[in-house]
């Protein structure tokens, strides 16, 4: 049945990601190449620089001189690696659509997994595993941030927590081995999911200590000895990357994204968006003023859904796994507020934090202890902590549809275990379908075709020195990567002055320049420099000294207006060559 599962689970992405797939290599899954441009360079450069003897923790190929640290960014080492053999004869476009559909595939089978070891019925926990892997989070992620979509990592963590922290029937030493290598896995695959894997660890023991202190002697020193086994050589695996992170060069400080704008709107629990097949316009519109990017719209339950969890909570609250599911699928709801509660994209400035003033009044739901001090205090780590601050409270929802779904196995199981039980068979079956319904993703899955200049993938970017500097128009910058699809598309030939990549600041543009400046007017008619000598000899100036060799300009907005201030830059005219236009420059 395990098979099959993940063969089901397969064929249904497959479908999702169907506009993608009838051209794999030209066509990529997802709105745009905003975002999926950096993760698309990334699994070209990890196997580009461990075959060519560079550092694939810091892409010099970026933001020259200077470069980017990778770790700071998307850069998941451990895909890139996985993926080599297709990337290198298929290209990372491929390589990202087959990752995006076995991202979707995996983490619903891998919730499938976790499902059946509480529940005895497969079609129970199968529907586990279809809530998680294709929630409104997955497929609102999917839109472009392919590395929080590898989300097959939790739940088996969670498997590995309740062996090591509660069933305790397998070796501590084993299971402690097991948790590091997974967490130093998790580290090079997407680190904030790793972050967000220990709050969750976190609020889930503090949780049990809570409500079951009698059996912490028992089980604290199998546990407190595989979780230091787990940290010795987790520690060992990620020493060098995390110091290289926080120590190596290019390294990051301060807030890296905007302060409590992507976070859960408080009717984005109940209210579609358009990323649902079932929405109707005035929920669209409604949801479209959520803040932050729709991409992060991840909190989509339903009013169904919302009432079967609480039925379950309520029906089977004695048992152990819907308590601490029930409680820890509210406060981590909670907790994807944010800062302050967002009503219909209008910011209050009531602290989410202090929400906690009305666990008095859920005394037989929260635990006063847990919910007095243990949810406030990391409230304020997701507000103030380093790098979890850096993480998304909206993204705390992926771990909510987990909870979710194993409430529903277990009501579904329930159910199916006792047909006597009060409603009959059909309605059950109603209530569970349109529950799941509700939640279907818009059909067709966004798929966008990638314009590539043949210049970058034949013969013309051979002329091109291995490793020389070319400036790429238009300006690799925020929400702006088609010049690094582009690079990555040759192979790596040269390198850029400019990237769309987390560097110090922070900031997600390369250090301003009047090179980048001026480019960015022109393309987005935000007004026409005046042509100075005094400008021209500024930018030729920075030019010399990142030692670009080349400047190329490929189709894009505005082009002719770029073409003419180029050549009056350079003084010749440009080259053709398989759709760009190419000066070459004396160094």
């Amino acid at each position: 049945m395990d098979v099959f599962a993940l063969v089901g689970f397969l064929g249904l992405s497959v479908a999702l990601f169907a506009g993608a797939w009838r051209a794999p290599t030209s066509v990529v899954a997802g709105r745009g190449t905003d975002d999926i441009g950096i993760i698309v360079w990334f699994l070209r450069w990890v196997p580009f620089a461990i075959g060519h003897g560079h550092n694939p923790l810091f892409a010099d190929y970026l933001n020259v001189p200077y470069g980017v640290n990778s770790m700071w960014n998307a850069s998941m080492p451990i895909a890139g690696l996985a993926m080599w053999p297709v990337t290198s004869s298929l290209g990372p476009i491929f390589s990202y659509n087959l990752l995006v559909t076995l991202a979707v595939a995996l983490s619903a089978w891998c919730a499938f997994l976790a499902a059946r070891r509480y529940v005895d019925r497969a079609p129970a926990a199968a529907l586990a595993g279809l809530l998680y892997g294709f929630s409104p989070y997955m497929i609102a992620q999917s839109q472009g941030h392919l590395h929080v979509t590898l989300a097959f990592i939790p739940p088996l963590m969670l498997l590995i927590f309740d062996e090591i922290v509660v069933r305790q029937r397998r070796p501590a030493r084993r299971m402690g081995l097991l948790l590091g290598l997974l967490a130093a896995f998790q580290l090079l695959l997407a680190e904030e999911l790793l972050a967000t894997e220990i709050l969750c660890a976190i609020l889930g023991i503090a949780l049990l200590t809570t409500l079951y202190p009698q059996r912490l002697p028992a089980h604290r020193r199998h546990a407190l000895t595989a979780l230091g086994i787990a940290a010795g050589v987790f520690l060992a695996l990620a020493a060098v990357p995390i110091a290289f992170q926080f120590f190596g060069p290019q390294h990051v400080t301060g807030a890296v994204q905007i302060r409590n704008a992507y976070v859960s709107d408080l009717l984005g629990f109940v209210v579609p968006t358009a990323h649902q097949q079932f929405a109707p316009a005035a929920a669209v519109q409604l949801s479209e003023g959520f803040s932050g990017y729709s991409s992060e719209w991840d909190a989509y339950l339903g009013v169904p859904l919302i009432g079967l969890v609480i039925y379950t909570s309520v029906a089977f609250w004695a048992r152990p796994l819907v308590r601490v599911a029930s409680t820890l699928m509210l406060v981590l709801a909670v907790l994807s507020l944010g800062t302050t509660l967002h009503i219909a994209g209008q910011w209050t400035p009531l602290p989410i934090g202090a929400l906690a003033l009305i666990v008095p009044l859920l005394g037989r739901v929260i635990p006063l202890r847990f919910g007095l001090y243990v949810f406030p205090a990391t409230w304020v780590m997701l507000v103030a902590a380093p790098v979890l601050s850096s993480a998304l409270p909206a993204r705390l929802m992926l771990y909510v549809f987990l909870f979710a779904g194993l409430l529903l196995a277990v009501l579904v199981d329930a159910w199916l275990k006792a047909p006597t039980l009060p409603l009959s068979g059909g309605l059950r079956a109603v209530l569970v379908g349109v529950a799941l319904l509700l939640l279907l993703p818009r059909i067709p899955f966004p798929a966008e075709p990638v314009a590539i200049p043949s210049f970058f993938t034949g013969g013309g970017v051979r002329q091109l020195p291995q490793g020389s500097v070319a400036l790429v128009v238009p300006y690799a910058r925020l929400a702006h990567g088609s010049a690094m699809l582009w690079q990555a598309a040759s192979d790596m030939r040269f390198r850029m002055p400019e990237s769309y990549a987390l560097v110090p600041g922070p900031s997600f543009n390369s250090p301003a320049t009047a090179t980048g400046h001026v480019l960015r007017l022109i393309e987005e008619d935000l007004g026409t420099p005046a042509l100075t000598e005094d400008l021209r000899r500024q930018v030729l100036d920075e030019l010399t000294a990142r030692k670009v060799q080349a400047i190329i300009v490929g189709p894009m907005r505005n082009q002719q207006r770029i073409l003419a201030f180029v050549t009056w830059l350079t003084g010749t005219a440009p080259q053709q060559d398989g759709g760009v236009f190419i000066w070459r420059l004396t160094t």
